[in-house]
């Protein structure tokens, strides 16, 4: 993560209070937005969040996938979440950078939130079918009174080789 949004991240639970309990029970997640609504990751997917940069656009790609960025000499493919959800190009300015391990893919977001402990018996499986995600979230969670969506990378990543193929 860059200097800048970690400063102005806190490291507190989901109500927003820090917490006192045995970590093992939590996990952390990063809060960030796309559009007006609220997606989660677990941070230990997570390489780094940098400012929007320079895209090297691919031809015959799916219109979500803008092209490959280059991250210490090594591509990352750019998927823009706005596009993917909501079906139009964004004006996101910053991009999430996942693991190498992970997959070497980077999202398009809007802005980070937070950065937060969330109790995994917290978690709410994902029972609504949102036409806008469907299949792409594996759970949700209270956040500030907010529901935040959490992210199935691993569907993310079926999702976009599926497209590929096609």
């Amino acid at each position: 993560m860059d200097e800048n949004t970690s400063e102005n991240l806190s490291s507190g639970t989901a109500d927003g209070s820090q917490d006192t309990e045995d970590s093992s029970q939590y996990e952390k997640y990063l809060i960030f937005s796309v559009r007006d609504k609220r997606y989660a990751l677990p941070s230990g997917l997570i390489s780094e969040v940098t400012a929007f940069d320079k895209v090297f656009p691919l031809p015959l790609i799916p219109p979500y996938l803008l092209g490959i960025i280059n991250r210490y000499s090594v591509p990352y493919a750019l998927i823009d979440l706005g596009f993917l959800f909501y079906g139009d190009a964004s004006e996101a300015k910053k991009v999430i950078v996942l693991k190498e391990n992970v997959e070497k893919t980077a999202l398009l977001i809007d802005d980070v939130t937070d950065i937060t402990d969330i109790a995994l018996n917290n978690l709410i499986n994902n029972e609504q079918e949102d036409d806008e995600v469907s299949g792409l979230v594996s759970g949700l969670f209270e956040w500030k009174d907010m529901p935040v969506f959490c992210l199935d990378v691993g569907e993310l990543i079926n999702r976009i080789r599926q497209d590929l193929e096609n």
